[in-house]
């Protein structure tokens, strides 16, 4: 608390004051905003939360501090809404494709360009936007989402790798229409509760080149983003499908929409099996560099995503537990943390961020894979 502010007792704060601190729920996650003015139904949620006291903007310094806290806040809030609203055009767009593929192969390329370039131009306006990729998903949205999903992750690589625009654009049509061909494969194989049978997983793997051939007819997408399509499953062992091709035959964006398809498939709810933590996906795609994933695009994907990803649960040596609410890309180990249980193993109330990377007495000691907040 600093003079510009000052604790009040929840029953003497009025509608119109300027909160002066972010609230918190259960979980962690910000409820209200420090900056924004509040209302009488937020007063009701401050109170159902149990909180006696808040801090509240001084009057004299209502302006800059509001405004302050807007720039601080309030324009991250609205990217990620932006985000969001691209996120859902995007799913549509390719639900509506994907549907109708089966009958009509056209597929209406202006308005693909148009929402990749949407997403792209959301990444790079936003550092941080990598975060809502958390949000929840449908399993019987599964391919649709995916699809997008993938689109996102896989151009977050690529501007890691330092791609030019014309590049991420190439990379994410491919990313976005890489599992099209799925939608020649049976439904009752695609979405079987158990495993797949030799005969049943060899008909799921001509989805590459159904893929492959949707694209081709569609002459204004490029031939590498048809090749993404095509050999996203390669592997650089020379294990994978269709072709079998071996490391340098692949091309570096079949590489990169591979990992990104493997991750997101595993941290997904699917019809027959439950999702992984980002951890252990992580953990997973690490230990395969070199023979199923390039170890060069993997070391970009882990700074990119974070040794613990956000969303995390972890314990610092400091015994407290939190969340992993930012990462750190050139030091993946040394996170932003928001301590949710004390050292003395009780809830706060009053949440505070630690940037471990600013503050080396503390040390990250284990994820928690399980833990009831």
């Amino acid at each position: 608390m600093d003079n510009r502010t000052s604790k009040i007792n929840v029953e003497n704060v009025k509608a119109g004051m300027i909160l002066g601190q972010n609230i918190y729920d259960n979980n962690g996650n910000i409820l209200l905003s420090k900056g924004i003015k509040i209302r009488d139904s937020y007063l009701k949620k401050i109170k159902d939360l149990g909180i006696d006291e808040i801090l509240i903007v001084n009057e004299e310094n209502d302006d800059s501090y509001s405004n302050h806290c807007k720039t601080m806040y309030h324009d991250n809030s609205h990217k990620k809404i932006i985000f969001e609203k691209t996120r859902r055009e995007a799913k549509d767009f390719i639900e509506k494709t994907m549907k109708k593929i089966y009958f009509d192969n056209n597929i209406d390329v202006e308005r693909l360009k148009n929402i990749v370039s949407n997403i792209l131009d959301n990444l790079l306006s936003n550092d941080e936007v990598i975060i809502s990729l958390e949000n929840l998903r449908k399993v019987d949205d599964y391919t649709f989402e995916h699809s997008v999903n993938v689109c996102i992750l896989s151009l977050v690589i690529g501007i890691s790798l330092g791609y030019s625009y014309d590049e991420l654009l190439d990379l994410g049509i491919g990313a976005i229409l890489h599992d099209i061909g799925k939608m020649m494969v049976p439904k009752e194989i695609l979405n079987k509760p158990g495993p797949l049978t030799a005969e049943e997983y060899d008909i799921v793997k001509k989805h590459t080149i159904y893929g492959y051939e949707i694209i081709k007819k569609n002459s204004l997408i490029s031939e590498i983003a048809a090749q993404v399509v095509l050999s996203h499953h390669e592997r650089p062992d020379g294990c994978g499908y269709p072709q079998g091709k071996s490391l340098d035959d692949i091309h570096c964006y079949s590489k990169i929409v591979a990992i990104a398809d493997v991750y997101d498939a595993l941290t997904s709810n699917r019809t027959y099996k439950s999702k992984v933590d980002a951890y252990e996906a992580l953990e997973y795609i690490r230990t395969m560099a070199g023979s199923q994933f390039d170890k060069e695009i993997v070391k970009e994907f882990i700074k990119c995503i974070g040794i613990y990803p956000v969303g995390s649960i972890v314990r610092l040596n400091t015994n407290e537990v939190g969340l992993v609410v930012d990462i750190n890309k050139f030091k993946p180990n040394k996170p932003i943390v928001r301590i949710l249980i004390g050292n003395d193993g009780r809830k706060v109330t009053d949440y505070i961020e630690v940037d471990i990377n600013k503050n080396p007495d503390v040390a990250i000691t284990s994820l928690i894979h399980e833990y009831k907040l």
